[in-house]
């Protein structure tokens, strides 16, 4: 017989086995955001709020749904949104697999040279966590409450306005806020 020896370092890793994730842009200005819903019921109550937000700010955005939360988004939709946006928001995970299926796909575009950031409710923040590690992407997130389904849609307004400010941060050092005007 045969027998080999094998060392195991005691020692912690001293760098993080996460990759970066692609930096945030420096201004949004003349860039395009994709709104990536990701089917959830009444999700598009907050992206539809998050479009409005971005608008008055001037931010071009585009929309895109997938077909379902519970998987990846489709190759073509990847593909589209790479070539056609320049950071994505993905909107809005509150269960398990959509957060594992969402942070897939932050992974992919990210990949692609995507600024991006996960909207999730706070109720997942773990899962998450643990999908980034997984996966090995230092992915942005931004947390609103949770659950989802049981809100208003007043409610869910509110809660991409308290929100927009921290989302465009994740992806752009300079989000564009409108100038107030003055009144005599």
């Amino acid at each position: 017989m045969r027998y080999g020896v094998s060392f195991r370092d005691p020692t912690a890793e001293s760098a993080s086995a996460l990759r970066d994730r692609v930096a945030p842009l420096e201004t949004v200005r003349g860039k395009t955001i994709a709104l990536m819903d990701i089917g959830k019921m009444r999700g598009d109550e907050f992206i539809d709020r998050l479009e409005q937000l971005c608008a008055e700010r001037g931010i071009k955005t585009l929309r895109y749904k997938k077909p379902t939360n519970t998987r990846v988004a489709p190759r073509e939709m990847i593909k589209d949104i790479a070539e056609d946006c320049d950071a994505v928001i993905i909107a809005l995970s509150d269960c398990g697999s959509c957060t594992s299926c969402s942070t897939h796909d932050l992974n992919d575009l990210d990949k692609k040279g995507l600024a991006g950031v996960s909207v999730l409710t706070t109720e997942f923040r773990q899962a998450f966590e643990s999908q980034k590690a997984s996966i090995g992407l230092d992915g942005a997130a931004v947390y609103v409450a949770h659950p989802l389904q049981n809100r208003t849609t007043a409610e869910l307004h509110r809660w991409a306005e308290a929100a927009v400010d921290e989302i465009l941060q994740m992806i752009a050092r300079d989000q564009s806020k409108p100038k107030m005007r003055e009144t005599a």
